[in-house]
């Protein structure tokens, strides 16, 4: 009787959470440290992160039946990741797994050493590696670009593979309103570079009301974008997450809308011109949320946009601005203030003014001072003047500028290697902040896939890897039983390429983790007795190669 009981509280608390009988991921409690659509580094969030508490190993299940389509194993990116294809045409993808269940490691391990590396991708055929619902599929972990212990866990479209808003299948209890925490105005006079004005914040009255610290502004501009700050938590002192959509009125008319529901991975890097860091002073950094479109955009993007969202202020009376912010589930903010103008400026001379420009709809290709920039069509959201200089002869620099312009995708650089650098032009490495880039050779050129634009410095990369153990001699002399053991990899400039481990001179499973530049040898019943004469072959991505021998002596 009591089980009984039990399996009903079961499905009333289920069917409570989920809207459509999908099971869970990970067991309760679910925690949800990141959304989607949340603003990352160069790319919208692409699904939902669940907190393991720190915690490794915790289960993960398939959330409906289905077959694994593909498995794919990576030293960066999503690590170790399941993707799991259902009747109703959707994928549920798993990632950062830290070991996937034993058939799947089986079929994992026999490519791994059919090819010879780490990194696999399978496609299972014939749908022959089937799931059902609530199966045990992996154990959860912190593999590939993941900055701690947690499942990072996507729903997507079958035919398009769109990633889509998992919380749109899975209901959680939310009842916390979001938070909005500043307002701002951008100046778009300048068709193709909005200038960002200034902000306000915004504060919470004792009716819960909010309002900003000015009840109303007054600008010197006339064509306006609105921008915010706003997070949502899904718990009490949660993480801050994104919001889910924002709405914009100006004058009660709608103007602006967007959803977090449905962003390609084609148009991940879109985030950069959606929202922008913006430096109030040197220890303040805030990043909004633009109301407005550019000339290109994200067709899927947006809802019920006027006028791209620009606010053409026509008079020099008040104007009311409000805009409303929601969670997926339907708690709401609001914000309402005036705005007004003392001055009508409707056009701003272009900041980039130059001889050569780029329309953003169009394939671009220049040929000049032995620098040559392919610019292909729908890679800038804004059309623009181009303004470059090539000075690798003399300084080792190009600049080529905007320096703010947001790439989509890659542009081509090239030059012709100077004289005295052919004799390194393999090795010819071109370094823009943290970015670097490596060459590819044609002729007396090289070439680089660029995904920002500013300055560039060329450099050379001569030096091969660096290997060493991750334990000192003294540390390994002290252990007497391992499981485990793991190589230091480092590179100065290009990075690692690829990499080889033999044991006893036979190829061996070396599992990567890029991030933490380390290679891990597992014992196992294949590992021979006695001591093992490791060889360990690295080469980075201009072609430096390292031979490390080690032999680890066993007690």
């Amino acid at each position: 009787m009591k089980f009984k009981i039990l399996i009903v509280l079961f499905f009333v608390t289920f069917f409570s959470f989920s809207q459509n009988s999908y099971h869970w991921p990970i067991d309760s409690p679910h925690v949800i440290t990141g959304n989607y659509g949340e603003i990352r580094p160069n790319h919208f969030h692409s699904g939902i992160d669940f907190s393991t508490s720190g915690l490794m190993n915790l289960p993960v299940y398939a959330i409906e039946d289905g077959y694994v389509s593909r498995v794919k194993i990576s030293a960066g990116g999503y690590g170790k990741n399941i993707y799991v294809t259902h009747p109703n045409g959707k994928v549920s993808v798993y990632c950062h797994l830290n070991s996937l269940n034993p058939a799947l490691t089986d079929l994992v391990k026999k490519e791994q050493y059919a090819k010879q590396s780490f990194e696999v991708e399978i496609f299972p055929k014939n749908k022959n590696v089937k799931v059902k619902k609530g199966e045990l599929i992996a154990l959860s972990g912190n593999t590939g670009n993941s900055t701690g212990p947690h499942l990072h866990f996507e729903i997507r479209d079958e035919k398009t593979e769109m990633p889509l808003n998992p919380l749109q299948h899975f209901e959680v209890t939310d009842t916390i309103l979001p938070t909005i925490q500043h307002v701002a105005f951008y100046n778009l006079a300048d068709t193709c570079s909005p200038k960002f004005l200034n902000s306000w914040p915004v504060k919470k009255l004792k009716n819960d009301s909010l309002v900003i610290i000015k009840d109303s502004v007054i600008l010197k501009n006339s064509i306006l974008g609105f921008a915010f700050t706003a997070f949502d938590q899904f718990i009490p002192k949660g993480n801050p997450n994104n919001v889910y959509s924002a709405n914009l009125f100006f004058d009660g008319k709608l103007i602006y809308s967007h959803a977090m529901n449905t962003i390609s991975f084609e148009d991940a890097r879109y985030v950069n011109e959606f929202s922008e860091l913006v430096e109030k002073s040197k220890a303040e950094k805030i990043r909004f949320q633009k109301c407005f479109q550019p000339t290109l955009y994200p067709k899927g993007f947006y809802d019920n946009v006027f006028n791209k969202g620009r606010i053409f202020l026509m008079d020099t009376n008040f104007h009311t601005i409000k805009l409303v912010v929601f969670d997926e589930y339907g708690n709401e903010r609001a914000v309402k203030f005036s705005v007004k103008t003392r001055k009508f400026n409707y056009y701003s001379k272009p900041s980039i003014n130059s001889d050569v420009q780029v329309t953003c709809t169009k394939d671009f290709m220049i040929s000049k001072n032995k620098l040559q920039i392919y610019i292909p069509a729908n890679t800038l959201c804004y059309s623009t003047g181009l303004i470059f200089e090539n000075t690798i002869e003399t300084t080792g620099k190009l600049i080529i500028l905007p320096s703010e312009a947001n790439l989509k995708s890659t542009s081509i650089v090239g030059f012709e290697v100077p004289k005295k650098l052919l004799p390194y032009k393999t090795k010819l490495v071109l370094k823009s902040g943290s970015s670097v880039f490596n060459p590819i050779n044609n002729k007396d050129s090289v070439f680089y896939s660029v995904r920002n634009f500013g300055w560039f410095l060329i450099d050379m990369d001569t030096l091969a890897p660096k290997v060493k153990t991750k334990q000192t001699a003294s540390q390994i002399a002290k252990v007497k039983k391992w499981d485990s053991f793991s190589f230091v990899i480092t590179d100065n400039l290009s990075g690692i390429y690829k990499y080889n481990l033999f044991l006893n001179d036979k190829w061996v499973i070396g599992e990567y983790d890029a991030k933490a530049d380390l290679v891990t040898y597992y014992f196992d019943a294949d590992t021979p007795p006695g001591n093992l004469p490791f060889r360990f072959e690295v080469e980075d991505r201009v072609g430096n190669k390292t031979i490390f021998e080690y032999v680890l002596k066993k007690k």
